[in-house]
C-alpha cells in the first residue's frame, strides 16, 4: 500500500496537528493500544488513534515535540514504518484528551469483503481534479461527476458545486445509497470525495466491486484539494472533526 499525502503547511500557530491513515494488516492490537495510551499520557498529547486489523487512523494535536514523538511511536508498530502524516499548525489545540481505541474497522462500512489493506483504490490527484472540474470532463473526454461520501451535516457545511449528495447519516449507509443512485451515475467519470481520503477509498473499492468501474477517489481528500489548489468549485467550509471545527479555501 502507498502512503498518503505528506504535505506540511507553513506554521501559523503554536500547536502541531498530524493526521493520517493507512490501510495495512495489523495484529497484537491490545498490546499496541496499551503502549500508545501510556506514551500519550506521558507526552500529554491530545487526539484520537484508532487501531484495527485493517489499519490505523490517526489525528494528533499538541506541542510540536510531543506530537512528533507520539507519531514516531505509532510508526514503531510493525507495518507502519513508512507511515507519513499530513501536518499543519493551529492557534487552538485540536482535542481535549487522547483516546486510543480498537475497532473492527478504522472507518465503519460493514462490508468485510472490501479490503483496502490488500489493494488500493484508483485515485486522481488534486491538481488533475481541478483541471477536470474546469474542463467539465476527464483526460479521456468523459464528463465527470463528483460523489460526496460524507454525511449530510458535512455536505451542508460545504461541498463541491453540483456534486451528488447521498444524504448519509453515517458512512455505513453508503453501499445502499450508492446503489439507489445507479441510474444517475451512468455515462460519467465518477470521483469520490471525503475529508481526508479514508471514506472515499473504501467507497471506490465498493463501487468497483459492484460493477461501477469508471470511478476514482480524490487522493488526500478535500483538505488536500483546498490546500493545494485555489479551491475551484468548492462552496462553503470543510468540517475537521476536532476543536478547530472548520477549514476554508
Amino acid at each position: 500500500m502507498e502512503d498518503r499525502n505528506n504535505m506540511e503547511t507553513k506554521p501559523k500557530g503554536s500547536f502541531l496537528n498530524i493526521r493520517c491513515y493507512k490501510f495495512v494488516s495489523l495484529d497484537h492490537l491490545e498490546e499496541h493500544r496499551q503502549l500508545l495510551a501510556e506514551i500519550g499520557q506521558l507526552l500529554s498529547v491530545t487526539g484520537t488513534i484508532i487501531l484495527s486489523s485493517e489499519g490505523i487512523n490517526i489525528a494528533l494535536s499538541g506541542d510540536k515535540s510531543s506530537v512528533e514523538q507520539m507519531f514516531e511511536a505509532c510508526k514503531a508498530i510493525p507495518g507502519l514504518k513508512n507511515l507519513k502524516g499530513k501536518t499543519g499548525y493551529s492557534e487552538k489545540i485540536g482535542f481535549e484528551t487522547l483516546r486510543v481505541k480498537i475497532k473492527s474497522e478504522i472507518i465503519k462500512m460493514n462490508q468485510p469483503q472490501i479490503r483496502p489493506e490488500e489493494e488500493r483504490a484508483p485515485f486522481v490527484d488534486a491538481s488533475t481534479l481541478a483541471k477536470w472540474i474546469l474542463d467539465g470532463y476527464d483526460d479521456a473526454g468523459k464528463p465527470i461527476k463528483i460523489v460526496d461520501t460524507r454525511n449530510e451535516f458535512e455536505f451542508q457545511l460545504g461541498h463541491f458545486k453540483d456534486s451528488i449528495n447521498l444524504k448519509l447519516e453515517k458512512f455505513s449507509e453508503f453501499p445502499q445509497k450508492i446503489k439507489e443512485q445507479g441510474k444517475f451515475l451512468k455515462g460519467y467519470k465518477l470521483v469520490n470525495v471525503c475529508t481526508g481520503g479514508i471514506r472515499c477509498e473504501k467507497a471506490t473499492l465498493f463501487m468497483i466491486e459492484n460493477g461501477i468501474s469508471d470511478v476514482v477517489q480524490l487522493d488526500g481528500g478535500i483538505l488536500n484539494y483546498l490546500e493545494s489548489t485555489n479551491g475551484n468549485a468548492w462552496e462553503g467550509q470543510c468540517f475537521l472533526f476536532d476543536e478547530r471545527e472548520f477549514s476554508s479555501p
